[in-house]
């Protein structure tokens, strides 16, 4: 078969699962999260038009997107489009009742997948590393591990798990704990539920360590009982299964798998609810992860093409520079404004994935610009990798880039793990790859 032949099969094939995967997303989207949840804003308005230009949009980066997944970037690319992406379009197309000619900002999101697939033709360049002992690194980080605990069972006590109609009532809790005691204890909370968890379950899984396993899933059961946060609850699940996936594929999985594993999670998720005759699943995994993303951002888009831009005046930039929100404005962030605004709720913060984010700041120029910012952190974490177990290097990425779903990139740098995950891959000794048990 000669190289284009091949390239030619491999893009119609991505076409011909992308087809079925938006076919399915729209019928999911149309019959069971609509119907259970207008309410809460969705809605659905089939035309011809609309069909034809979400499908262009959401099909056509199939023509360039890497075909299969080899480097941590792609692996964050792909995750992007089916969680960010696709949700961002066919969501607010119905929701905003769009068709063409379409908002600018839908376009720049197409530009920017296209800069973001493109990282795999970059090389990426060795980054000289500290060589310290794997020995100090192992016990600093079980240290690091029973200390942190130590201080949050300070701070919140014993807690049981809670109920799924109690998490809104331990979030709220949650956050007048971490505000009492301050803003290096927020970080702490979530570098442990995003980057010193994981990694703990990841090491337990390669080396078959099940003490350090066991640590990492204890580690993120006790996080959840303070604050409920559902990525905490979903992130072993989220682990074990990306790792199965590329253990499976001998770590070069073709984007068609992935196409193929969304939608047995969708198919397995309306199974498991018809059986036992509840949406609980829908609601918490479909609902939560692929649609609600979609309705966010079409909240945004609307309310911030109308209302003054924020201009990052809210975050540690606005502080530095000296920058003010909005004026007649006293929310604490763009977030308060869309959950007032939508949700009839000014103390609920309606986190949005970091495009939809920076559009609210900065318009469709802030788009282009935290892509750029993303484009270049990728290729940083790419170069760090270099010479890792691809196990600790693409899984290490997987909560990180999890948090780009509802908040900005400059928040997920630091209070979502993505500094500490680049310098644990900076500090961690480069090995051989652990043959698979």
């Amino acid at each position: 078969m000669t190289p284009r032949s091949s390239w030619l099969r491999s893009r119609l094939a991505l076409l011909g699962w992308g087809t079925l995967y938006l076919a399915l997303f729209v019928w999911v989207y149309a019959h069971h999260i609509v119907p259970a949840f207008s309410f809460q804003g969705f809605a659905y308005h089939p035309s011809l038009e609309r069909t034809l230009v979400s499908a262009f949009l959401i099909l056509s980066p199939l023509l360039w997107m890497p075909s299969v997944i080899a480097r941590p970037s792609t692996f964050a690319v792909w995750f992007l489009y089916f969680v960010v992406y696709v949700p961002a379009i066919v969501v607010s197309f119905h929701i905003l009742e769009l068709g063409f000619p379409f908002p600018w900002f839908f376009l720049w999101l197409w530009f920017g997948l296209l800069l973001l697939a493109s990282l795999v033709l970059l090389p990426v360049v060795r980054i000289p590393k500290i060589r310290l002992p794997q020995t100090w690194l192992t016990w600093g980080l079980l240290g690091l591990w029973t200390a942190g605990y130590a201080l949050f069972f300070k701070a919140f006590g014993l807690r049981v798990l809670p109920s799924l109609r109690d998490i809104y009532r331990v979030r709220l809790a949650a956050r007048a704990v971490v505000s009492s005691q301050g803003r290096l204890f927020g970080y702490l909370l979530r570098w442990f539920s995003n980057v010193i968890n994981p990694f703990l379950v990841i090491l337990g899984l390669r080396r078959r360590r099940w003490t350090w396993l066991g640590a990492g899933v204890l580690g993120q059961a006790l996080i959840f009982t303070f604050d409920a946060t559902k990525s905490t609850l979903m992130s072993v699940p989220y682990l074990l299964g990306l790792y199965g996936l590329l253990r499976w594929k001998r770590w070069r999985v073709p984007a068609t798998t992935l196409f193929q594993g969304v939608a047995a999670l969708f198919g397995s998720t309306l199974f498991l609810d018809g059986v036992l005759g509840s949406r609980l699943l829908t609601t918490y995994v479909l609902r939560r992860i692929f649609y609600v993303p979609g309705l966010l951002t079409a909240f945004y888009l609307e309310y911030f093409s109308t209302h003054p831009k924020w201009y990052w005046a809210h975050t540690l930039i606005g502080r530095l520079f000296g920058l003010l929100p909005p004026a007649g404005t006293s929310a604490p962030g763009p977030g308060f404004l869309i959950g007032e605004a939508y949700f009839q709720n000014p103390a609920g913060n309606a986190n949005v994935n970091f495009w939809a984010d920076a559009f609210a700041n900065l318009g469709n120029p802030g788009v282009i610009l935290v892509t750029l910012g993303l484009f270049l952190l990728l290729w940083l974490y790419d170069s760090l990798s270099w010479g890792h177990d691809r196990a600790v290097a693409f899984l290490l990425l997987a909560m990180p880039v999890f948090a780009l779903t509802n908040t900005s990139l400059l928040t997920a740098l630091l209070t979502h793990g993505w500094i500490p995950a680049l310098l644990l891959l900076w500090l961690w000794p480069t090995e051989p790859e652990v043959s698979p048990p």
